[in-house]
């Protein structure tokens, strides 16, 4: 059902769950609240309070409890749902979970690219799109190049043209920007983001943070607003200024290697669906 480019991950038991949403990166959690013969909403409500950037769909068979289940969670904002045997048929199973929300900054900034990603070629544009709400799914140019169908010399040539930063800093400031949506969640620690974007140390990471926004990693949510998150990356994708790769050679020091680069469901970018 869910094709070539999808991974599902699944999760046996609440605490496996929650290991999963904390340490691999998931584009949606599909939970049964049934799952292991009793319908819990608490571990829910709970798991949507510390991890609030995770989307929820409950999937779920028809019954009196599992509906009562389900009109309680939307009380906490967990409002996709679809029944076991109604409408789970698998291309729009996999429809369902492709159209789930990623995260809202990504959107927002995208908007403020709009003028150069306008001069780009529709493929390469599509590919930042992509970039931006499946940052896992990219490594450096060659990720980029492949998605664009372009060769690599022309996707940096290109990319000056249209007045945009390298295609590491592309992939560092979607990491960075996925990084800032996890870390308002309570339920992640700096090691766990770092770990889930394919950092190959927390410092590493950490370095990253201080270099693009000016302070710890512990303290963004704290001190640096969604609005001036957004401002920074802008800032650092539209200047060639600093590029650490302007010879056509990748920044590979975010680590990333097959560990950040897991297949994907619930997206069209190569991410993890943990279910329970």
């Amino acid at each position: 059902m869910l094709g070539a480019d999808h991974t599902l991950t699944p999760a046996h038991g609440w605490k496996s769950l929650e290991d999963a949403v904390r340490r691999r990166p998931s584009d949606v959690a599909v939970i049964d609240p049934g799952a292991d013969g009793t319908v819990r909403t608490a571990e829910i409500v709970g798991l949507v309070r510390r991890y609030p950037s995770l989307p929820v769909l409950i999937y779920t068979v028809l019954s009196p409890q599992t509906m009562r289940a389900v009109v309680e969670l939307s009380g906490h904002g967990v409002n996709q749902v679809v029944l076991h045997r109604f409408d789970d048929e698998p291309r729009r199973m996999l429809e369902t979970l492709e159209q789930q929300p990623g995260v809202t900054l990504s959107d927002a900034l995208l908007d403020r690219l709009a003028v150069p990603l306008a001069v780009l070629p529709a493929a390469l544009v599509r590919g930042v799109e992509q970039l931006f709400r499946r940052p896992l799914g990219f490594s450096g140019a060659d990720d980029l190049a492949r998605v664009a169908s372009m060769p690599r010399r022309t996707l940096y040539r290109v990319l000056e043209a249209a007045g945009l930063a390298s295609p590491s800093t592309m992939v560092r400031a979607a990491r960075l920007l996925r990084a800032y949506a996890y870390l308002r969640d309570s339920g992640h620690s700096v090691e766990d983001v770092a770990t889930k974007l394919g950092y190959s140390s927390r410092q590493l990471f950490g370095r990253h943070v201080r270099e693009t926004f000016g302070v710890a990693p512990i303290d963004l949510r704290r001190r640096v607003a969604p609005a001036e998150c957004v401002e920074r990356l802008l800032a650092l994708v539209t200047s060639a200024a600093g590029d650490e790769d302007q010879d056509g050679t990748d920044d590979d020091s975010s680590g990333s290697g097959a560990a950040a680069r897991p297949g994907a469901a619930g997206g069209r970018g190569p991410t993890r669906v943990s279910g329970a």
